[in-house]
């Protein structure tokens, strides 16, 4: 099984103002957590992002290809441009993932479709492995409309892994900075 990490920096981050995967956190960018944490299990890693701001980090940025449709639009992206099985697909404002939670979530992606963690029924549907096999369904569902990534999720043989235990070890594990006071009350 061939896999790819893809890190989605595309958002709008209306709620932080400026680039959210740029902001400081634990004096250096969020995205910088992220890429250091996925290095760990992932060779090839992609920043999905028309900002040419994250060249700095020195991986291959994919723009994507369906403008103003969210995280959907951003996984159509990823599902279109990979040439792996399987593909890691983390927002850039994770600063928490883990080596072992990524694992876990790898090795249990296969022989499924789409592989996504759930805490306290949610899917955290960007902190998944999805299979490139998904791309010509995932692109007709949104071309028809659907772009909430819980629906999407029903539309395939996904595997919901339990959120709760995977945070036993890592109680942060998915909590993502989505504003100037998360980066203020967890720097420490």
């Amino acid at each position: 099984m061939s896999l790819h990490a893809y890190i989605l920096a595309g958002g709008k981050s209306s709620r932080m103002g400026e680039e959210k995967g740029m902001m400081l956190f634990r004096e250096k960018p969020l995205i910088q957590h992220v890429i250091e944490n996925v290095s760990e299990v992932v060779e090839t890693i992609f920043i999905i992002t028309s900002n040419t701001v994250y060249t700095q980090f020195q991986l291959p940025l994919i723009e994507d290809h369906l403008k103003e449709l969210g995280p959907a639009g951003g996984i159509d992206t990823v599902l279109q441009h990979s040439t792996a099985t399987q593909n890691l697909i983390i927002a850039c404002d994770m600063p928490f993932i883990d080596r072992n939670s990524l694992q876990y979530l790898i090795i249990e992606s296969k022989q499924h479709e789409i592989t996504v963690p759930v805490l306290n029924q949610y899917p955290e549907a960007l902190l998944a492995v999805y299979n490139t096999s998904c791309y010509q369904r995932w692109h007709l569902a949104i071309e028809e409309g659907t772009l909430k990534l819980s629906d999407l999720l029903t539309m395939f043989a996904t595997k919901f892994v339990d959120g709760n235990m995977m945070q036993l070890h890592n109680p942060l594990l998915f909590k993502n900075m989505n504003s100037r006071q998360d980066l203020e009350d967890f720097a420490v």
